[in-house]
């Protein structure tokens, strides 16, 4: 097994997204040895996965428990959705509230300079604040195996959905690679 983490770069490469990184997809993190049976795996390290892997492993009843993460921890949310969008709505609102404040007893300044490279550093400044929640090291401690590896091989997965077959594609080789001795349970009753 490779015991590597491969590589993440994110720009620009300024000491908010460093910080960010060596959270979210540490350069030196180790993935764990496998143990040989895990009660859950979780694939990807999203809102989702995070609340799902910590919560089971938290749950006080010794839940052996795995998440597997290709990028950055925190997913779309933390990393490019939810936390970078509210950010920049959140600028755009102080910009709005100063245009709209006579009514208010105060003179809105005739011409409102925008630095978008400062309204970018904030947003990569709060993103990076928030990131410990979702870093590779809170999870490791709330006693999830973080496995942080690339996912490079999609497995076709038939399941019959309301009396026909759909296919899934799941990119499943960190499974074969890192858990060898995982079995695959598919539920029959899936409601996608």
């Amino acid at each position: 097994m490779n015991n590597q983490n491969h590589a993440v770069t994110i720009e620009p490469w300024d000491e908010y997204n460093q910080e960010l990184l060596a959270n979210v997809h540490p350069p030196t993190w180790k993935n764990p040895t496998p143990a040989e049976e895990y009660d859950l795996v979780v694939i990807g390290a999203g809102t989702a996965g995070l609340v799902t892997a910590k919560g089971a492993a938290g749950l006080g009843i010794g839940l052996k428990v795995a998440m597997i993460e290709k990028s950055l921890m925190g997913g779309d949310c933390l990393n490019v959705g939810c936390v970078p969008s509210k950010c920049l709505i959140r600028s755009s609102r102080v910009v709005a509230d100063m245009r709209e404040a006579l009514p208010y007893g105060i003179q809105p300044p005739e011409h409102i300079a925008i630095d978008f490279a400062a309204v970018m550093a904030r947003m990569r400044q709060v993103r990076t604040k928030i990131s410990p929640v979702d870093s590779a090291a809170g999870a490791q401690k709330a006693g999830v195996d973080v496995f942080l590896v690339k996912l490079d091989l999609r497995v076709r997965i038939l399941l019959p959905l309301a009396g026909k077959i759909s296919s899934l594609r799941r990119r499943l080789l960190p499974l074969v690679r890192v858990l060898p001795n995982l079995r695959l349970l598919v539920s029959k009753k899936l409601v996608i």
